[in-house]
């Protein structure tokens, strides 16, 4: 935030330690401005976690990933969005990844944390293939966001109980990982604000039962 507002950045979505900012043309850039992730995996022999304690979890401004197994993970980001007279508000996007074989699954959940009406755009979950030079995709999966606000501050997608599943099955036996990004507006602001992509982590043996596993959580 404090980079947005030295570069007078006339639109800005700040996730953790990543700056997006958008251009005369409407493009949006994203900067690393600091290493912001936090390993919040629990020690082992303890990877019990509450059903529901994302607003207690990663409240510190940073992006907070967490491995429940071998084949669940989880990551957060907090956002704060703003222009060049300032913040205008924040938000939580949070998504939770579960193995269903061969075939990733998604959970998301965006929280209003303060400031107007939040409306979101198209948001997606992407399956990425790990490779040299510019990686590869095993899966696009848009997906839509309700408004929040103080009102209804909490859109799940698909559900709090459900998965939107990958569109392909991966059965090589090479690594992959996930994108999660989006954009929105914000009402009372005619800006699109863009959310920098998070990842709940890297995974591989899709071609061996019991299937994809993660190797690395959370993601560096």
């Amino acid at each position: 935030m404090a980079q947005a507002q030295a570069q007078e950045a006339a639109v800005w979505t700040c996730v953790g330690g990543a700056l997006t900012t958008t251009g005369a043309d409407g493009k949006p850039t994203t900067t690393i401005v600091a290493e912001d992730f936090e390993d919040t995996t629990a020690a082992p022999g303890d990877l019990t976690v509450l059903a529901d304690d994302y607003d207690s979890w990663c409240e510190s401004g940073s992006v907070c990933g967490r491995k429940i197994s071998d084949y669940i993970a989880e990551v957060k980001g907090n956002g704060a969005y703003g222009d060049s007279q300032g913040v205008i508000g924040a938000f939580d996007f949070i998504v939770r990844q579960a193995f269903n074989g061969q075939r990733p699954r998604w959970r998301n959940l965006l929280i209003w944390d303060y400031g107007p009406t939040v409306i979101p755009q198209e948001f997606t979950n992407n399956c990425r293939i790990n490779q040299t030079g510019t990686d590869g995709y095993c899966g696009q999966n848009p997906f839509y966001f309700g408004n929040v606000s103080s009102a209804s501050w909490r859109s799940w997608r698909p559900s709090e109980t459900g998965y939107y599943s990958n569109s392909t099955l991966i059965s090589g036996s090479g690594q992959y990982h996930d994108d999660h990004y989006g954009s929105f507006m914000a009402s009372g602001y005619s800006y699109i604000f863009y959310a920098s992509t998070i990842h709940t982590g890297r995974w591989d043996r899709c071609n061996v039962s019991p299937y994809c596993r993660y190797y690395q959580v959370p993601w560096a």
